[in-house]
């Protein structure tokens, strides 16, 4: 059973598991966030700046903090889905043995999608490619703005640039991308066609993308739901599938996102898979 506040419905778990968020986001992980940004700023007006160019160049102290936050909850609520296809990661590895930076590319039904990814991504240093009204979220916005998400607006020209240079930058950098390319989340829970705009940051320094496969995230946090209604392992069980890295170099745009619709495609269950005639790419 659940109740109805405004647009969006929650059920006893789902209430649960907000007081919980909000407890714990109020007492460890926002005070840690705000700490940063003003460590960040004092450190950029002192000489050598130490935190921000030799300590955290990359800003990745904000996302260790973001999923210890992550860990800890979705540990205690029995929230991570099944990962399968880790193995597939191993191609990323250097001659150090180090991962390379990568795309990592999902389809979208759902909020649980983002921690489902962070999940398999672990402490990897990784920036999120986020709708840019997110920006104006309290709370939220601030969190991406500090942790250097990469913000786009699609309907502005000179966004478009700036998020491109910033998302070639950290794949230049060694930090990882991810991106829900359908640019929201679907309703009918098919994955729908994909904008093409991402993947010429991939594409402009030879980064591979990594294509995931999503399974009924949008089972543990409906649309119409303000939190998550129940535990990610009860039935249907929610499963994230790691396909096999996609080499970008030598293909031109349409090719390289019809490869990474169909690697996505092809893994999700048939209540997922695209309607018939679907394009792959999104005009």
């Amino acid at each position: 059973a659940a109740i109805t506040l405004g647009k969006l419905k929650i059920n006893i778990f789902g209430g649960l598991f907000g007081l919980w968020e909000v407890f714990w986001g109020i007492v460890f992980w926002y005070p840690a966030l705000m700490f940063y940004a003003l460590s960040r700023k004092i450190s950029s007006m002192l000489p050598g700046d130490i935190l921000g160019k030799k300590i955290d160049p990359f800003r990745r102290i904000p996302i260790c903090a973001g999923y210890i936050w992550g860990l800890i909850s979705m540990t205690l609520f029995r929230m991570w889905p099944k990962i399968e296809g880790k193995e597939n990661l191993e191609e990323l590895r250097d001659e150090n043995g180090k991962l390379k930076s990568a795309m990592y590319v999902a389809n979208h039904a759902s909020w649980m999608d983002i921690p489902f990814v962070c999940k398999v991504l672990g402490w990897q240093n990784y920036k999120f490619i986020a709708k840019a009204e997110l920006n104006k979220v309290p709370i939220l916005g601030r969190a991406i703005m500090v942790a250097g998400h990469v913000a786009l607006d699609r309907t502005n020209r000179r966004s478009q640039m700036q998020a491109y240079k910033s998302g070639v930058q950290w794949l230049k950098d060694g930090v990882n991308l991810v991106t829900f390319p359908e640019g929201t989340r679907t309703k009918t829970g098919r994955m729908g066609s994909f904008k093409k705009g991402a993947f010429k940051m991939a594409q402009a320094v030879g980064a591979p993308i990594v294509p995931i496969s999503i399974h009924h995230a949008e089972k543990v946090q409906p649309l119409d739901y303000a939190f998550p209604a129940k535990p990610a392992r009860r039935r249907p069980e929610s499963i994230v599938k790691i396909g096999k890295p996609i080499s970008t170099e030598g293909k031109s745009d349409d090719d390289l996102l019809e490869e990474v619709w169909n690697a996505i495609a092809n893994e999700l269950p048939e209540s997922h898979k695209p309607e018939k005639d679907t394009p792959f790419g999104a005009q």
